[in-house]
């Protein structure tokens, strides 16, 4: 076993687990009977990010087993404790809030809340994409509309928060690289300049039916090396690159954590007040 020299980043479950969508495949669904009031979680989030940050971490993600927005309350709780950490000396440059973007269309809930979340440390909004017409993005959240995107962009950026765009990778929707060019070109257009995407799949890192081919996931991947400049690699797979001055990123669903590398790539709290050193838990526990 190898000894651990840096944790990237923390990844944190926050709030009750409800949620304004209706999908047809919902990653979190499975996690929400743990979504419930946790005197440790608070204390076991502080610890996590005291030990990225001591371990050269700079990134903390805030999500849910639901729709993390629609428990403003919760996550409010989650950006005081990191708020306090920083102020100790536990900071992180990028801190992430991963949602579906549905109440961001909202100005009036954009005001009651974001600059709140800003000033408790909140820099980055990332909202999941799965389709970039706003049409069939509804269909997959099972709402009847869905707001325009560049609304929503304009209702973040209006409270000096930055957005990024998770354009998810799902069969069916942006499964090839030709639909993957077009939707980040339609994307760029729309303000989401700052782009990460992943294949779609099981918690547990394993193929599902909504995950693409493995061969239209090379093609991206092709497409991404052709044409645009590679800044860095993840040590866990994936990169980073340079598209005509836009932030394009490729990584994975989820990384399993390895006891024989010297990395982790993140830390997961999750609602039961569970730290592991993976979203896939089994052999992989930190603080319980």
């Amino acid at each position: 076993m190898a000894c651990i020299e840096k944790i990237y980043s923390v990844s944190a479950l926050v709030g009750n687990g409800s949620c304004n969508a209706n999908c047809d495949f919902c990653a979190g669904k499975y996690l929400r009977p743990e979504a419930k009031e946790n005197k440790l979680y608070d204390k076991n989030l502080e610890a996590a990010i005291k030990l990225s940050a001591r371990y050269g971490g700079w990134s903390l993600s805030l999500t849910s087993s639901g729709e993390v927005t629609c428990d403003s309350d919760a996550l409010i709780r989650a950006l005081k404790v990191y708020q306090k950490c920083a102020n100790q000396g536990a900071y992180f440059p990028n801190v992430n809030l991963f949602t579906n973007g549905i109440l961001l269309g909202d100005k009036e809930f954009c005001n009651k809340y974001l600059d709140i979340w800003r000033e408790l440390g909140l820099n980055n909004i990332a909202i999941s994409i799965h389709n970039v017409d706003e049409k069939e993005q509804a269909k997959v959240y099972g709402l009847k509309n869905y707001p325009k995107l560049e609304t929503i962009v304009s209702n973040i950026e209006k409270h000096s928060l930055g957005v990024r765009g998770t354009l998810l990778l799902r069969k069916g929707g942006v499964d090839n690289y030709k639909k993957y060019e077009k939707s980040v070109k339609i994307l760029i257009g729309k303000g989401i300049n700052n782009i990460t995407s992943w294949p779609v799949g099981n918690p547990d890192n394993t193929r599902n039916k909504y995950t693409p081919s493995r061969l239209s996931l090379f093609g991206i991947r092709s497409w991404l090396h052709l044409n645009a400049k590679k800044c860095h690699g993840h040590a866990w797979g994936g990169g980073v690159f340079d598209y005509k001055g836009n932030i394009l990123r490729y990584t994975d669903y989820v990384t399993k954590h390895n006891p024989k590398k010297d990395f982790v790539r993140q830390l997961v709290v999750f609602q039961d007040g569970t730290v592991a050193y993976s979203w896939i838990r089994e052999g992989a526990l930190c603080i319980r």
